[in-house]
């Protein structure tokens, strides 16, 4: 394996590289955004790139040749028209340099600015520098705490103020990817997509981050805002302790259509027709025991072949709870993310001469971080 060396924010001391950068971005957000198996992890916010772009195969190929011309330029390369042209830029390590200086600014601008709305509702996101770490500090909600005495008796005093630090600090993730670049000068080589689909592949990994931290059930275990049974008088004092413990904030239920399906299935048996008609029409209840009910959209990485034996694990977020929120801007989870990603190359295997092995690196993580209370409500009858 070899370190491919990489200019930081290569396209900001480079005009012409800042617009081959804009190019490639408006590509890889567009593939994003329009593609069924990488949209779940797209930014609303990239849907407006539609605006940008007239013709997107166009600007695909424009881009493209953009990028393979300027990095032949800066590597003294004369042009690339052929196969046997790319063949020679690639192993060359001033071209190697800025063509992954240049994609990995693209996917850094992607990846950061990216903020899938329904799953980040769940968690604040932070960035920091390479190396570093995040560290929150958490104070007690506890009020000082009046005791009965009189002006001569000796009492025990209690602490009344606490605060805990917590820290969060980026662990690295790596995914490895193939260019089949003896391809890369065909009119159908598609550029914004193979971009986007790293950058989908990393967003991915955070994602479930965030999933496993909310639905794990052992930081609220043991307590009240943790129901492993259905039971409507329980689900509703819950809701009511979490407005109480969160200064009387409106709370709102996350969780997937399947899961609130099962509620609504429960909480309508022998109930009139009309919230069972509701049931039916839109397969739950969109608001239930005086709080909204958001879907939250299935998602996965198609990691394997979806079948009876694999959907399960395939299926991101688990279809048993629902999470009970207060709208407060405390999220339960914090993903910490550097803003960097680091790229590797790999000999191409035997037999795949043409085709480059790249490993890209990046470092973040997750964990419950919050003043504010959350809720969990297993859908078990």
């Amino acid at each position: 394996m070899e370190n491919i060396n990489i200019i930081r924010k290569f396209s900001s001391v480079d005009e012409e590289a800042k617009v081959i950068k804009e190019n490639l971005e408006k590509v890889t957000k567009y593939a994003m955004a329009h593609d069924g198996a990488l949209s779940r992890m797209a930014d609303k916010s990239f849907a407006l790139v539609d605006n940008e772009i007239s013709n997107y195969n166009e600007l695909n190929e424009k881009a493209k040749l953009a990028t393979l011309s300027f990095c032949a330029k800066k590597a003294g390369i004369k042009e690339i028209k052929s196969n046997a042209d790319v063949i020679n830029a690639f192993s060359n390590p001033t071209f190697a340099t800025v063509f992954n200086s240049i994609i990995v600014d693209v996917l850094q601008s992607v990846v950061l600015r990216n903020r899938p709305e329904q799953i980040f509702r769940l968690a604040n996101v932070d960035e920091v520098d390479v190396g570093d770490s995040k560290t929150y500090e958490i104070e007690t909600k506890g009020l000082p705490i009046a005791q009965r005495t009189s002006y001569m008796t000796n009492v025990t005093f209690l602490d009344s103020y606490s605060r805990t630090s917590i820290t969060v600090k980026p662990q690295p993730y790596s995914m490895g990817t193939t260019m089949d670049y003896i391809r890369i000068l065909a009119n159908n080589y598609d550029m914004g997509r193979e971009i986007a689909r790293v950058a989908a592949g990393l967003l991915y990994a955070q994602l479930r981050l965030i999933v496993e931290e909310i639905y794990s059930i052992a930081p609220i275990q043991g307590t009240p805002l943790y129901q492993a049974n259905w039971n409507a008088a329980n689900y509703i004092q819950m809701i009511e302790d979490l407005k109480m413990l969160n200064g009387g904030a409106d709370v709102t239920a996350y969780g997937t259509l399947p899961a609130f399906n099962k509620i609504g299935v429960l909480a309508t048996t022998n109930f009139g027709f009309q919230s069972q008609d509701e049931m039916i029409r839109e397969g739950y209840l969109g608001r239930a025991y005086g709080v909204d009910n958001v879907v939250i959209d299935q998602f996965t990485d198609l990691s394997q072949p979806f079948t009876n034996a694999s959907a399960s694990t395939l299926r991101a977020i688990p279809n048993d709870r629902i999470i009970l929120l207060s709208s407060v801007g405390d999220k339960p989870v914090k993903l910490v993310r550097e803003d960097f990603i680091h790229v590797k190359v790999k000999e191409p295997t035997e037999g795949s001469q043409y085709r480059q092995n790249y490993e890209y690196f990046m470092s973040f993580d997750a964990a419950i971080v919050t003043q504010a209370n959350y809720g969990i409500q297993n859908v078990t009858a």
